[in-house]
């Protein structure tokens, strides 16, 4: 049994402003002038258009389901179990960011339609950020105890569901959802299959993070730190940086969770003070 999920806002990001259709409101100021298949300057891609200070600025709870796709535009099209999807749908309603992912390469995306998939929740808000992962199997989602006791209202606040393990290694999102922008499925993609092979399990594609207009698109959980435009070097660098507990301004677009006027000063403080711990300016 599949419900459609109605998950247009995807937790209140750019996808809730109807007067840029969906997008990033930047991104209409270029649409039109770019390559096949493309609506973007070539200057959106390669840094020349600024990124800085443009992360979601009400994304501070999220909720990721492995999903082996296509992933219809709008997601509201999405056929889910029904557990899965009313808990979607539900934190959805609650404000909190809906992720699909699924591994790069068909091969991982066979394995999540086979049977076993994740599930994650996370909080990318203040200085003690969290991520919690649980595994199941699709008959398992009716089992009580499972999907249907998912504090949600808790994570809408930041508060720990202990539904799963906590994450103790970075979770690297990377956006490929070609039915909503191309240029996220010709930019993400190659991206997230170089990335995964040097950094494996940590990888994943995911549907919208808001922001086209800066495709490929990197995100890092669960600090919520918006990379992009990046190409393999400039994201493989952001995620060494965040090992070492430090962000770099070279493509940073902001945190998630904050306004765009702190995002902005974020940005400006690190680059006069040279301050580059993710801490620092907590």
């Amino acid at each position: 049994m599949t419900d459609g999920i109605g998950l247009g806002m995807a937790g209140g990001d750019d996808a809730s402003r109807p007067s840029s259709g969906g997008r990033d409101s930047r991104s209409d100021a270029h649409a039109g002038r770019g390559t096949a298949g493309c609506d973007h300057d070539a200057g959106s891609h390669d840094g020349t258009v600024p990124s800085a200070a443009s992360a979601p600025e009400a994304s501070r709870a999220w909720f990721l389901i492995e999903h082996p796709g296509p992933w219809p535009h709008p997601l509201a099209g999405l056929a889910l179990p029904a557990p899965l999807g009313k808990a979607a749908d539900a934190a959805a309603r609650l404000g909190i960011r809906v992720q699909m992912i699924r591994r790069p390469g068909r091969p991982g995306r066979r394995r999540a339609a086979a049977g076993a998939f994740s599930v994650f929740a996370g909080w990318t808000a203040g200085s003690r950020p969290w991520l919690e992962r649980s595994v199941f199997r699709h008959g398992d989602l009716t089992r009580p105890g499972q999907l249907a006791d998912l504090d949600l209202e808790g994570l809408s606040l930041g508060r720990r569901p202990g539904f799963g393990v906590p994450v103790s290694g970075p979770l690297v999102l990377v956006c490929t959802h070609g039915r909503r922008n191309p240029c996220c499925a010709r930019l993400g993609g190659p991206l997230a299959r170089a990335l995964a092979g040097r950094h494996g399990d940590q990888v994943w594609e995911t549907t919208h993070v808001g922001g086209d207009l800066y495709a490929a698109n990197l995100v890092i959980l669960p600090h919520g730190l918006y990379y992009g435009p990046v190409d393999s070097r400039a994201a493989g660098a952001a995620i060494e940086a965040y090992r070492r507990g430090e962000v770099i301004l070279d493509r940073y677009r902001g945190r998630a969770g904050r306004s765009a006027s702190a995002q902005a000063a974020e940005h400006s403080a690190r680059r006069l003070t040279g301050l580059r711990g993710i801490g620092d300016l907590e």
